[in-house]
């Protein structure tokens, strides 16, 4: 129930629900105000230099791992993969946080763990998919990633079960996993909420940020200031990720 209702709220919060409220108002009561609210709204959330500001602050910047530098496992969060299939054939398809995936690929053929761990089950509402976690291996399997070195954990359906499970699995597997290092790679947007879940779980994680919105387009001025769709993406993901702070601490998940 706590789900569902989780992504109910982030539904309304949405700047392009915000914004249809407010016109449908003005449709059924002619009031101006809710009119200019809305089209403020538009001209605000459509911004991307004022969302690339925003997310620019509350991003947890990118660091460089350091040479020689291992860890014992490069955990990557899912949210980004889901399935369809195509005349029989099954289809593995990416969605925007997929630089998650590949970073974590980087990550390993450049030797800086030898493990990679993915955690995340279906995360849909309507529908039926199989669990990310598994699709993800089939990914990382044709990249040539031996299967020796995938550990999946399939249940989870938020950052909080991505922790927790992820956790009872290394219990699982590695009896001293508390005394090892892991590099947590999840989008910059997202990496505040996964790096308190993953300390809360007791897990000795370390942010390796990725899919950073704050500087996409940023070099280009027209794109920069022209409104735009990606503006307000990077809003509703924002507003998302504090919402999802908020009710986390009433939680206790953090």
């Amino acid at each position: 129930m706590f789900y569902l209702l989780s992504k109910i709220l982030y539904a309304m919060v949405a700047p392009v629900s915000m914004i249809i409220i407010l016109l449908v108002l003005y449709s059924i009561t002619k009031i101006k105000k809710y009119l200019w609210w809305g089209m403020g709204l538009l001209i605000f959330f459509s911004n991307p230099y004022i969302s690339q500001l925003a997310m620019g602050w509350y991003e947890v910047a990118p660091v460089a791992v350091k040479k020689n530098e291992k860890f014992n496992g490069i955990i990557i969060p899912g949210g980004f993969v889901t399935n369809y299939t195509i005349d029989g054939q099954l289809r593995v398809n990416f969605s925007d946080g997929n630089d998650r995936m590949m970073q974590a690929i980087d990550l390993f053929k450049r030797g800086v763990s030898n493990r990679i761990i993915y955690t995340a089950g279906a995360d849909t509402v309507f529908g039926t998919y199989k669990a990310e976690a598994e699709l993800g291996r089939m990914f990382l399997l044709k990249c040539c990633i031996p299967d020796s070195c995938i550990w999946i954990e399939k249940a989870s359906v938020n950052t909080y079960q991505n922790a927790s499970f992820t956790a009872k699995m290394l219990d699982m597997k590695d009896p001293a996993w508390k005394s090892k290092k892991y590099l947590l790679v999840t989008s910059g947007f997202h990496m505040r909420r996964a790096l308190a879940c993953f300390t809360k779980a007791g897990i000795q994680v370390y942010p390796y940020s990725t899919d950073l919105r704050s500087i996409r387009s940023k070099d280009h001025v027209i794109n920069t200031f022209l409104p735009g769709f990606g503006g307000v993406q990077n809003w509703t993901y924002l507003l998302k990720e504090l919402i999802g702070l908020a009710v986390y601490k009433i939680k206790g998940y953090i």
